[in-house]
């Protein structure tokens, strides 16, 4: 799906402090990144030196689980933290550990946000997500 202009992404901008493995850790500028056109997903994007990004991309809803208890039990968990930077933590496992502190408030205005317009971006596409899984069950 396209995205539309007049449909533009989400982006809250903060700082957070990651950890790599054992090593120590350090302040980064990151994102929250939410597009209509993938509305079941955010984009964690960490902003690194000479326009160096990496992006993780899991469930917003992981973030809004995980402002208040722990959330995920795959690759990527969010969790309630106390750390370099109070508010939650994201942990990304595979292959190694990977783990950002993020401002609690930075993280629920997001979530706000995203919360605002899911439904909308969602009608989007719903038919085409109808349609794709009414193939996969009458392949079984």
């Amino acid at each position: 799906m396209t995205q539309l202009p007049d449909d533009p992404q989400l982006t809250v901008g903060t700082t957070g402090f990651v950890v790599v493995a054992d090593d120590e850790g350090a302040i980064i500028a990151t994102e929250l990144v939410y597009r209509p056109d993938d509305c079941l997903a955010a984009r964690l994007v960490l902003l690194g030196p000479d326009g160096i990004e990496v992006r993780w991309t899991f469930a917003w809803d992981l973030l809004a689980r995980g402002l208040m208890s722990p959330a995920g039990d795959g690759d990527i968990t969010v969790r309630p933290a106390r750390g370099p930077i109070d508010g939650i933590e994201v942990s990304l496992v595979s292959p190694s550990t990977a783990r950002v502190w993020l401002p609690g408030d930075g993280v629920a205005e997001f979530v706000r946000k995203v919360r605002g317009r899911v439904g909308v971006d969602a009608r989007g596409i719903a038919p085409a997500l109808d349609k794709e899984l009414a193939a996969i069950t009458d392949g079984t």
